[in-house]
Order: C-alpha cells, then sequence, then structure tokens
C-alpha cells in the first residue's frame, strides 16, 4: 500500500500528479499500477481488490470522480469476495475519506459505518477509536 501513502501526501501537497500516476513515480521510483496488475496476474483472489483501490485513488487524484466511485464500489465488492476483513475496513475507510471530501455525507457515514464495524470484528480497537473521533 506505498503508493495508496504516496497518492494520499501528493493530494495534501495539491501536487500534478497526471505522468506520475501511470508511470513512473519522480518522487519514490515506483509503478504503482504496473506493479499492482503484474501481482494480480500471479495471484488475483489475494491482490484484484487492491488493484481496484489503487486504481480508485489514481482516479480521484485525476479528479476522475466518476472512475473513483466506481472503482471503490468494486475494490469493497472484491475485498469481501476474498473475506479479508482488514482490507475490507481499508476500502470503506478510503471510500469514506472519498465521499468526505466531496460533501457526500451520508455514503462518506455509511461507508465509515462499515469500517469500524470491520476493524472492530478484526479486532483493531485502536483502528476503531481513531475512526469514531
Amino acid at each position: 500500500y506505498d503508493c495508496l501513502i504516496y497518492l494520499a501526501s501528493a493530494r495534501r501537497k495539491q501536487n500534478s500528479l497526471t505522468s506520475d500516476i501511470s508511470g513512473k513515480s519522480k518522487m519514490s521510483g515506483f509503478y504503482p499500477t504496473a506493479l499492482m496488475k503484474k501481482l494480480v496476474d500471479y495471484t488475483q483472489c489475494n491482490n484484484q481488490h487492491r488493484l481496484l483501490l489503487v486504481e480508485a485513488e489514481v482516479a480521484y487524484s485525476k479528479g476522475e470522480y466518476n472512475v473513483a466511485i466506481e472503482k471503490y464500489d468494486s475494490a469493497i465488492v472484491a475485498a469481501e469476495v476474498v473475506g479479508i476483513l482488514h482490507e475490507q475496513a481499508i476500502c470503506n475507510e478510503r471510500a469514506g475519506d472519498f465521499f468526505l471530501a466531496h460533501g457526500n455525507i451520508k455514503r462518506a457515514t455509511s461507508h465509515y459505518g462499515h469500517a469500524i464495524d470491520l476493524y472492530h470484528r478484526w479486532g483493531a480497537q485502536a483502528k476503531v477509536d481513531h475512526l469514531c473521533k
């Protein structure tokens, strides 16, 4: 999830991400989507939701909001299929952040609620407490 950190931090700095996102990152030297696509080729069930989440974050960073929504929704469904609680929670939390940033409080609250429930079921009480603040 290094690329999620990179994308979030770049968004905070309001950097232009157009060439960095799909190609080589000038700041950190990784190829976010290309690397994730290779991982999906090898182990799709463990990585499909991760790729979709990265693609959602890339679309968000590029201002492609409809694509981002579609990718967040797909990432959540894909994470549910494999049943990895903490990754389902991460997908919901990131979607919640996206909707909150765009003023859709109802959808943000729904995603945060799901994330809190999933983190709680996973046993991550500190994360639950963090999201409840």
